[in-house]
């Protein structure tokens, strides 16, 4: 199984937008998931025509022409609500009693996808918003421990996507503005300084330093400190050492 660290290395080699769903086949591979699916909006669907949402899945053919022809995309609830949700969501919280929704999904386990599912949503800064969804045919036994894991790993493996997305369709999105001391921060933790170290370069306290860390992540949209970084020196924000 490959790691985390090998996961986000093979997103940042990704190059070609049709690199995307080869990638996320041998993710659903690497985790022994059933399914995964990615759709973006925002500044994604803005520059596509006709204007639908970008999608990238590992679902058979006939599966995605079956969605759009029976118009599951204004009904589904996993995408409905999930684009509005800031937090993973396990599918077993839908217990819908409308009947088109119900044949949504036994439409849909006809065509391939697991049983059980959860979803990741991404919100960029600049009005995108994706959503990374995975299905498993698993035991209750094996999905808990496969449960655990993504909800542990995918935060991070969805936000790492979307951004290959983006540069891969070209998406322009503004350059967020940091203030001196988010760069300063950020600077210093491209370096490999803690928190503590960049609280005595900069004498702040370690709490100051956490919250303009905490304020670039928000402003970069990004999951984690080393993304936040990865983000700033490919937007030009910050400078590497030789």
């Amino acid at each position: 199984m490959t790691s985390l660290e090998g996961i986000l290395s093979d997103i940042g080699e990704l190059t070609a937008a049709d690199q995307i769903a080869p990638f996320m086949a041998r993710l659903t591979a690497n985790y022994g998931l059933q399914t995964a699916a990615y759709l973006g909006t925002g500044t994604l669907d803005r520059q596509r025509e006709p204007r639908e949402p970008y999608l990238a899945v590992t679902y058979s053919p006939d599966w995605v022409e079956r969605y759009r022809t029976q118009g599951y995309l204004k009904i589904d609830p996993v995408v409905r609500i999930g684009l509005k949700r800031l937090l993973p969501f396990d599918w077993s919280e839908f217990t819908e009693t409308d009947k088109s929704v119900n044949q949504l999904f036994g439409e849909a386990a006809e065509f391939g996808l697991g049983p059980k599912g959860i979803s990741f949503p991404i919100h960029g800064h600049a009005g995108d918003k994706a959503l990374l969804s995975v299905s498993a045919d698993l035991s209750e036994l094996d999905w808990k421990g496969v449960r655990r894991t993504i909800l542990q790993q995918f935060p991070i493996i969805a936000a790492h996507l979307h951004e290959a997305v983006l540069r891969t369709e070209s998406a322009t999105r503004p350059i967020p503005r940091l203030s001196p001391r988010e760069l300063e921060c950020l600077q210093w933790s491209s370096e490999g300084k803690t928190v503590w170290e960049c609280s005595v370069i900069l004498g702040l306290s370690q709490h100051t330093v956490r919250c303009y860390l905490e304020s670039a992540r928000h402003k970069l949209a990004a999951s984690s400190n080393a993304h936040a970084v990865s983000i700033a020196l490919r937007s030009g924000l910050l400078f590497e050492h030789p």
